[in-house]
């Protein structure tokens, strides 16, 4: 890459924050409600494992607002210099060569894609009919259960 313009900093940064912004915000986002059935937990893993939920979601979301709104304006900020083509990296060449045909495979064969996906959920089902219903095993009065908070 290319040395850019002073003034086109603002501009590159925009750019970047328009394309990554609703991707970042959506992964976020999901990362976020896949916290939601800890808190229809009960009992004592209820007590145990809420805390961490609700930190979790919480920074979650603070994350997703910030990828939208704060990070943007510091890349105008911090991002100086020439920008390196993202094949300049000996890694993303390594990624980019795994990832691309893989995609092309996909985009080609969609029906196929969506079979092979259903059938994995498919397979899912007999180890999750194999589970407990116990989220966690019975306490033991006796026992010392420490919990820091």
């Amino acid at each position: 890459g290319k040395e850019p313009a002073p003034g086109e900093y603002w501009r590159l940064a925009e750019k970047a924050a328009v394309e990554v912004g609703p991707a970042l915000f959506c992964s976020l986002l999901i990362i976020t409600l896949s916290f939601i059935p800890v808190f229809s937990l009960e009992a004592q893993e209820g007590r145990m494992f809420s805390p961490l939920a609700f930190t979790k979601t919480w920074s979650m979301a603070v994350a997703a607002g910030l990828g939208i709104t704060l990070v943007p304006v510091l890349m105008g900020f911090f991002i100086r210099g020439k920008i390196p083509d993202e094949k300049a990296n000996p890694i993303n060449r390594l990624l980019i060569r795994l990832y691309e045909p893989l995609l092309d495979k996909v985009l080609t064969f969609p029906k196929m894609t969506l079979a092979l996906a259903c059938l994995l959920l498919i397979a899912t089902l007999w180890p999750l009919s194999r589970l407990g219903s116990e989220f966690m095993p019975p306490l033991d009065e006796g026992d010392l259960l420490y919990m820091p908070s």
